[in-house]
């Protein structure tokens, strides 16, 4: 975590250029993409998709849509 926050500090990137830390992808919209960190010690970093939020931001959005202000 430490590399990813030096790098973001230094570079705005969190991704650092010939590190050979995993690199953190740009969330977007389409593909969701996230680094996640694991309790696990022999590799505790994957990047993984946002889809367990999709349902959930889909009601708030209904109900902001419904009842506004």
């Amino acid at each position: 975590m430490t590399d990813y926050l030096i790098h973001f500090v230094n570079r705005g990137d969190p991704n650092g250029a010939g590190s050979n830390i995993i690199q953190w992808p740009q969330y977007d919209i389409q593909s969701r993409h996230q680094l996640t960190f694991l309790d696990e010690n022999t590799f505790p970093l994957v990047v993984t998709s946002d889809l367990y939020r999709v349902e959930a931001f889909q009601r708030l959005t209904e109900l902001s849509l419904k009842f506004p202000g």
